[in-house]
């Protein structure tokens, strides 16, 4: 896992559980979860699930095993449960041991200086140390990372199962091939025999494979993903299987083998094939473990039916991050889990869609990871998480999240952080220097704060130590992933000396770029010092703000600052403040940090406040810290840790049933919109305006307590949609069915932007990498749409041009002008959900009058960023 995956889109929701966690797992009611590929199409579900109100949506609560002699049994697979060797159903819930066996180098809060990833500590340590001393740092971690009290912990938390991922040298000698090392199996015989003291399951996940299976940096040597094309790396992880399925093929502890983790860095049938190799080459020792499937970025289908291939005592894995990656822009945390975990206002997406799908198929399912908590705040994040693990357990899936533990150098769970546990809060950081203010994507999307209430970091007072006058850089650093969007505004940045009220900071509300210094760190950045435009100003902004985008014709990972020169006095406190907004950009960052020395160009700017510099730091100092990783004191999420084991009803999700009869009438340029009042005490409603059909949109008013609202002053040139929700004192409804203005249909030859539809099905917006930015509409299925109407003022032949991306190709979809097939589209791979390229259709001929166009998906995974018909 890495927080920087970019998925394709596809997820949704159901439900509500009572399954208490442990040995004696389930029966009851609750809900939720997702995250690599979400689907909020017009799938039938076999679960009655209505939209109107939260108790009328049920999933099949698993009857889970409570035998308590049984114990740990091997596991198997009966239709779409995992059962007991009695055949009694078991409810798996658990969590991954992430950045233990494999790093992750942001879930332990160092890196930098080019040392980033598992490869490149061990690289360095071997150049500075040699290697013996390497192996023996990197064992130190390890010993430390993971200890008794975490198995302690992980049984408080109620788990019955963990997730372990492994890098593939901790089982092979990396200096002799297919050579067991001496301590092959020290950590997963530990793992396991501690698992067991506690009735706790393990799955062994090879996360990390030799060369590399994705192109992403989490599987302990970043961006390789060369296992695809090597057959000796193929090879040897058959090899490396082989020798795990010897050693615990009776073992009823291993409740499965997962044999490629996010096996991406190929097609869908690449990965299809080399897992039916690693099957096969598992199958040949070992006939009794179940076996994980993978998805490819949230699909399933290149596997066909298991029973068609002969696979037995097999299971699908997905690994859904609903909200997290940048999909369902503006949408709350709340709304978007509970849309995955009770399935959508239609009652037919999220989990209700992946529960058809598994029936259909008669097989069993993991939900490898997921985090429903992070960001969302210790109560809701421990509700939703709670709701997300009996959700998952109703549907009788396995579930383990991402992931237990987290470390930082602030330490503390602040607004709910990825790990379940963290460090303790470092009170002798000095925060003077380095990070003083940081929100981005993965810790609040589309955020709109000010610094103090950052997610990430919040500002605080800055004091400087000593008596003397002291020179440092300001720097406003902002990037983003490759594909990505960054979209991010800035105001007001203020640095003030308490006791004077000098301002230090030259420019700070902007209007112009003086006083600011640009820095390419990599790539490069457009900055609008002058921007004007009032749905980009964060809120508190006033005036002309900073507006950083990604610039037309750059591509990939860009990251750059502004910055200037302050005099800071030895002894003063200063005040630190201003405004920034995320605007609905993707895998983007914005930080502001106080550096002694002044940036250098293509050197990254980083908060090195309590790191330690591997390339530097001499051995007591690396030795020290991974030492601490085993004793510092732990941080534990106060959410999760009472809902996951409480038998207190989560009311996270009661909230009351949609309001039903709006309508609307129009006056002139006002709309005059009434609703039947909705049952419930305390009921309130709020009103929402969109100017694109299938869109939620803005909230123009709330608490209303009248069943009718008249919006004024409407420009007649546009087409408004209004939908109502009802509120309780605990949640909000879904929206009512909308209604709008009457639909004005777009003169052509014209630019129309994919987002700007007038009737859609089982699409999704999402924000758009593309240049310009803005949105597109993406997760197409077969037979989902989009419509547009048009009109012709003058006959003649039109071409319409398409913008289209799709990371893995489609079969595309065809046009439709007034229900006739005007033309087919084929999409090849573009390289990425964000990698755009241009296509056009061949002459269509068109007289003059109103029509409507029609794109029809005859295949899945292509994102639409706009539409140009224009005369031949």
């Amino acid at each position: 896992m890495t927080k920087h995956k970019t998925p394709h889109p596809l997820f949704t929701t159901s439900l509500l559980g009572a399954c208490m966690f442990g040995l004696i797992s389930c029966g009851g009611g609750s809900d939720h979860g997702v995250r690599a590929s979400t689907n909020l199409s017009s799938s039938t579900s076999s679960v009655a699930s209505s939209s109107s109100s939260s108790s009328s949506s049920a999933a099949p609560v698993a009857a889970c095993d409570e035998s308590a002699g049984e114990g740990l049994t091997m596991l198997k697979t009966d239709g779409t449960k995992w059962v007991k060797a009695s055949g009694n159903q078991v409810c798996l819930k658990g969590t991954n041991l992430g950045n233990w066996l494999v790093q992750e180098f942001w879930m332990m809060g160092q890196g930098g200086n080019g040392v980033h990833d598992q490869c490149t500590l061990e690289a360095e340590l071997t150049e500075r140390f040699g290697y013996a001393e390497k192996e023996r740092l990197i064992k130190l971690f390890r010993d430390n990372w993971i200890k008794e009290r975490d198995w302690d912990q992980l049984q408080a938390f109620g788990f019955n199962v963990v997730r372990l991922p492994i890098l593939w040298s901790v089982i092979e000698d990396e200096k002799n091939p297919r050579t067991l090392r001496a301590d092959a199996w020290h950590y997963l015989d530990w793992s396991i025999a501690e698992a067991k003291k506690r009735g706790i399951y393990v799955i062994l996940d090879l996360h990390g494979a030799l060369g590399g299976q994705t192109p992403n940096d989490h599987t302990g040597c970043s961006g390789q993903n060369q296992y695809w094309t090597n057959s000796e790396y193929q090879d040897r992880t058959k090899w490396l299987w082989e020798q795990i399925a010897t050693r615990y093929k009776d073992e009823p502890a291993v409740a499965a083998y997962d044999p490629l983790n996010e096996p991406w860095g190929s097609t869908a049938e690449d990965m299809a094939e080399r897992i039916t190799e690693l099957y096969d080459t598992i199958r040949a020792i070992d006939d009794k473990h179940i076996i994980m499937l993978p998805s490819h970025y949230g699909s399933i289908d290149a596997y066909g039916d298991p029973a068609d291939a002969r696979m037995t005592n097999v299971a699908f894995e997905l690994h859904p991050y609903p909200g997290l990656f940048g999909d369902r822009p503006g949408d709350s945390h709340f709304d978007i889990h509970r849309d995955w975990l009770r399935c959508g206002q239609e009652g037919t997406g999220g989990v209700c869609f992946w529960n058809t799908k598994l029936t259909e198929l008669q097989t069993p399912m993991l939900m490898g990871e997921f985090q429903p908590w992070q960001g969302a705040g210790l109560e809701l994040g421990g509700k939703i998480g709670r709701a997300t693990y009996d959700t998952y357990a109703n549907y009788g899936w396995a579930s383990t999240s991402w992931a237990y533990k987290l470390v930082t150098v602030a330490g503390g769970q602040g607004n709910g952080l990825w790990g379940m546990v963290t460090n303790e809060v470092n009170t002798n950081l000095d925060t003077g220097v380095g990070m003083i203010t940081k929100a981005s994507t993965w810790d609040c999307n589309n955020w709109d704060s000010s610094f103090a209430e950052a997610c990430a970091k919040k500002a605080t007072t800055i004091t400087t130590g000593g008596t003397e006058d002291k020179t440092y850089y300001l720097v406003v650093k902002t990037g983003a992933n490759g594909g990505a969007s960054p979209d991010v505004t800035f105001d007001s940045i203020s640095l003030k000396n308490t006791a004077t009220n000098e301002e230090l900071l030259a420019n700070g509300n902007f209007g112009a770029a003086g006083g600011w210094s640009e820095l390419a760190i990599s790539g490069s950045l457009h900055f609008n010092y002058n921007a004007s435009d009032a749905s980009k100003a964060p809120t508190g902004s006033d005036g002309a703000f900073l507006h950083i985008t990604r610039p037309e014709g750059v591509n990939g990972e860009i990251n750059g600052a502004l910055y200037q020169q302050i005099t800071l006095k030895g002894g003063q406190t200063y005040s630190f403040s201003g405004v920034f907004k995320g605007n609905g950009s993707t895998n983007t960052w914005a930080e502001i940090y106080l550096i002694e020395d002044q940036p250098v160009a293509g050197k990254d700017v980083v908060d090195n406040a309590g790191k330690v510099d591997f390339t530097s730091a001499p051995i007591a100092e690396i030795e020290a810290l991974f030492t601490s990783y085993g004793t510092v004191g732990y941080d534990v999420h106060e959410g999760l840790a009472h809902w996951l084991v409480t038998d207190e009803h989560n009311d996270v999700f009661d909230y009351p049933d949609r309001p039903t009869g709006v309508s609307l009438t129009l006056d002139g340029t006002s709309a005059n919109i009434t609703w039947a009042a909705t049952p419930g005490t305390g009921i309130s409603y709020n009103l929402y305006r969109s100017t694109s059909a299938g869109n939620k949109g803005s909230l123009i008013a709330e608490n209303l307590t009248a069943t009718n609202y008249t919006d004024t002053n409407l420009n007649p040139d546009l087409t408004y949609y209004y939908s109502v929700t009802a509120r309780n004192n605990i949640a909000e409804s879904y929206a009512s069915n909308p209604v709008n203005t009457p639909v004005l249909y777009v003169a052509v030859p014209a630019k129309i932007e994919a987002e700007n539809y007038t009737a859609h099905s089982g699409t999704q917006t999402e924000n758009a990498g593309d240049t310009g930015g803005g949105q597109n509409v993406g997760h197409f299925e077969p037979g989902d749409f989009v419509e547009y109407k048009i009109k012709v003022a003058t006959a003649g032949n039109y071409l319409i041009e398409y913008r289209l991306a799709s990371q893995t190709g489609s079969s595309g979809f065809e046009a439709l002008i007034d229900g006739a097939v005007v033309d087919t589209q084929i999409l090849e791979a573009t390289g990425g959900w964000q990698t755009y390229i241009t296509q056009s259709s061949g002459a269509i001929a068109l007289q003059p009058g109103n029509y409507t166009l029609k794109l029809n998906s005859i295949g899945r995974e292509w994102n639409l960023n706009w539409i140009n018909i224009k005369a031949q």
